[in-house]
C-alpha cells in the first residue's frame, strides 16, 4: 500500500473502532489499530532486518572475560563487589530460608544484583505522529551481556546513576525529553515495572511511553529508527532481536 492508502485504512479501522468501543480513549483504540496494521510510512520490514545486520555487522568492541580482582574501579571483598563510586550497582549474597514455597525444601544462598537506591532506571519510548500515522523510536543498542550483542531497545535505556553521569561520560541521548517522569500527565504510560527477581536485589525501572511532536525530535545518527508498533511485534520473531525492555513497553 501506498502511503494514502495506509492512512485511509488506519482511519477507517479508528473510526470503525470508535464507534463499537465508547469507553476506550483514543490512545487505546489507536493501540488496538496498531497491533493490527503497519504504519509505517518511513521504512518496511525488511529494510530494518537489514539496518539490524548493518550495525551487528559494523559493532567492533571487543568483549573479554577478565578475573574480578583485575576490574578497573571495582571493590572485590569477601562481602561484595561494589563500585568505587558507591553507585551503579553491587554484588552482595543472600540466604533464602526453607519456607520459601519453592523446588528447593531446605532454603538456598545466592549471589544477587543490587541496584544503587533500588531504583534500576529509565525505559523511554518515544511515540510521534508521521504523516498523522503513529511512529516509535527504537535504537540498535549494545549491552556487553547480550545476545547478538546488538539488540533493538526502548529510546531510552538508563539507570539513573548513567542519568547523574556517575560513570564521568556524557548523559544518554533522548534524556531530556523523559526529565519530567515525575509528572504522569505528560505520559502514555508511566509507571514502575518490576525486574527479574531471581537475579536482581527488589530492582524496578520506570516504564515510559511519550507522545512527543515530530518537529521536536530528531535522529542522533543511525542507530536510532522510527518504526511502528506492528513491526516491533514482527521483529519480536527474530531471535533475540528485539531486547525484553522494549518488548515489555510496547504491550502496555
Amino acid at each position: 500500500m501506498n502511503k494514502n492508502q495506509i492512512k485511509n485504512n488506519y482511519k477507517e479501522r479508528i473510526n470503525f473502532l470508535d464507534s463499537k468501543f465508547q469507553e476506550l480513549n483514543s490512545y487505546e483504540i489507536e493501540n488496538l489499530v496498531e497491533h493490527s496494521m503497519c504504519t509505517n510510512v518511513t521504512i518496511d520490514f525488511d529494510s530494518i532486518i537489514l539496518w539490524a545486520k548493518k550495525v551487528k555487522d559494523e559493532f567492533n568492541t571487543e568483549i573479554s572475560e577478565i578475573p574480578l580482582d583485575k576490574l578497573q574501579s571495582w571493590n572485590v571483598s569477601k562481602k561484595n563487589i561494589s563500585h568505587s563510586s558507591g553507585k551503579f550497582f553491587e554484588i552482595l549474597g543472600l540466604r533464602v530460608g526453607s519456607d520459601a514455597g519453592r523446588e528447593i525444601s531446605g532454603g538456598w544462598d545466592q549471589p544477587i544484583v543490587k541496584e544503587y537506591n533500588f531504583d534500576g532506571g529509565v525505559l523511554g519510548l518515544i511515540r510521534t505522529y508521521i504523516d498523522e500515522l503513529p511512529h516509535y523510536l527504537v535504537q540498535a543498542r549494545f549491552e556487553p551481556g547480550n545476545y547478538g550483542p546488538i539488540q533493538i531497545s526502548p529510546t531510552l535505556q538508563a539507570t539513573f546513576s548513567n542519568l547523574n553521569q556517575e560513570h564521568g561520560g556524557r548523559k544518554p541521548h533522548y534524556h531530556e525529553f523523559f526529565n519530567d517522569y515525575k509528572d504522569t500527565s505528560n505520559y502514555l504510560f508511566n509507571a514502575w515495572l518490576s525486574e527479574d527477581g531471581g537475579k536482581f536485589y527488589k530492582k524496578r525501572n520506570r516504564g515510559l511511553v511519550k507522545q512527543v511532536p515530530y518537529e521536536d525530535t530528531y535522529l542522533v545518527d543511525d542507530n536510532f529508527k522510527w518504526i511502528s508498533l506492528y513491526q516491533i511485534k514482527r521483529l519480536m520473531n527474530e531471535d533475540a532481536l528485539i531486547n525484553p525492555h522494549l518488548a515489555r513497553l510496547i504491550f502496555l
